[in-house]
């Protein structure tokens, strides 16, 4: 939807003609959602699933709606609801272990995101999602796996760069970090935690001019905690 306001204008006037209709009040909720708006797009989604309880792209949305209000309790239920609905919904198996994984519970998780990509094994971002979680478990060995396999599927997506980089930061592998935010940073090179991370590797090899470099170009692109690195490190 590129004129949310446009959008709403028209999907409530429809609404206005049409008030049993529960597709009208789905794409307003999603144009709502689009807009950050997320009580009212919970509102539509409720609105739709009334007139149609068999609507797993309503549950789904207003999980996510849900989520982005720190609700994670009822996305879980949204998004559980959407799956018994469609067991073949492989969006909302990732949505639903994106809300495990905020919510902390990581075992669950994993299996949320394994499950999606049982149904699509191209399905990118629960392969991303699986590898951050196994990052959260300190499981850094199948991090590692799922963030080349991801690289492998989608070679220009910079995320699984910076990301496998995090894991050679941890594991104290900062060449092979500083090596892997490089082609992140070649993939978008306004990609601010690239710049972060790679500081932080360049910090631990010794390269301190290369990493208050790196920390002052995330500090522009508004990483918050850039600005703690380069204040600690490169202004005296």
């Amino acid at each position: 939807i590129k004129n949310l306001d446009s959008a709403l204008a028209d999907f409530t006037h429809a609404i206005n003609l049409f008030s049993t209709d529960p597709n009208y009040f789905y794409w307003r909720g999603v144009a709502h959602y689009n807009k950050n708006e997320f009580d009212k797009a919970i509102e539509d989604f409720t609105a739709a699933i009334a007139l149609k309880s068999d609507f797993p792209f309503a549950f789904n949305d207003r999980g996510s709606s849900k989520r982005q209000n720190n609700n994670f309790e009822g996305a879980i239920a949204d998004y559980e609801q959407a799956i018994s609905l469609d067991p073949k919904f492989g969006l909302a198996y990732n949505n639903l272990g994106s809300a495990k994984r905020k919510a902390g519970n990581f075992t669950e998780a994993l299996g949320e995101f394994t499950q999606a990509l049982r149904i699509d094994p191209a399905n990118y971002l629960a392969l991303n999602n699986r590898g951050l979680t196994y990052f959260d478990l300190a499981n850094y060995e199948n991090a590692t796996k799922d963030f080349k396999k991801l690289i492998e599927l989608k070679p220009d997506y910079a995320y699984a760069y910076n990301n496998l980089a995090s894991v050679f930061i941890k594991t104290k592998s900062y060449k092979e970090a500083t090596e892997w935010t490089t082609k992140a940073i070649e993939k978008n090179p306004e990609y601010g935690y690239a710049y972060l991370n790679r500081g932080i590797a360049r910090e631990m090899l010794r390269n301190y001019k290369g990493a208050c470099e790196d920390w002052n170009k995330a500090k522009e692109l508004g990483v918050g905690n850039a600005e703690t690195y380069f204040n600690a490190n490169c202004t005296n």
